[in-house]
């Protein structure tokens, strides 16, 4: 399996436009959000982050991506959004952005060792890809965003 970036834009990816000349806005950063009972020691640290600067610092090499599918579950879900550096070669055990032919583009781990493409849900195939069959890739998926709507 040879892995080679993806140099052609393609109709089938959902992009998301990302601003680089805005007014970068500021949070406070709680350290510990306990999923029990609070410490009132660690109410707040002070610390304030920016989202883009946390999770967007090369605006120019970085695309959003709209989820859909279930072949990540859990860790990935159907409408999360995807912030995939293009700049980044995909390496081994990385969670990459690949064209698979007549499928399109999904997000797959690469496999290096074994030679094939997998999906982070066990219920789904491993792609076993041939010797020396090139897979395009698109990038590297860095973060994961999901929307919590309700919790029913």
């Amino acid at each position: 399996m040879i892995l080679k970036k993806m140099t052609k834009n393609s109709d089938e990816l959902e992009f998301f436009e990302i601003k680089k000349d805005g007014k970068k806005f500021y949070v406070e950063l709680h350290n510990s959000i306990a999923n029990g009972f609070p410490s009132p020691a660690e109410d707040f640290s002070g610390k304030r982050i920016s989202l883009d600067e946390k999770f967007l610092s090369k605006p120019e090499a970085t695309y959003i991506g709209k989820a859909k599918g279930m072949s990540n579950y859990p860790y990935i879900l159907p409408g999360d959004y995807l912030v995939i550096r293009a700049d980044l070669d995909a390496k081994n055990n990385d969670l990459a952005i690949v064209y698979i032919p007549g499928d399109g583009f999904s997000a797959k781990k690469i496999d290096l060792k074994n030679k094939c493409l997998k999906p982070l849900n066990e219920e789904f195939p491993i792609l076993t890809i041939p010797e020396g069959e090139i897979i395009e890739t698109r990038g590297v998926v860095k973060t994961i965003f999901r929307e919590v709507k309700n919790l029913d």
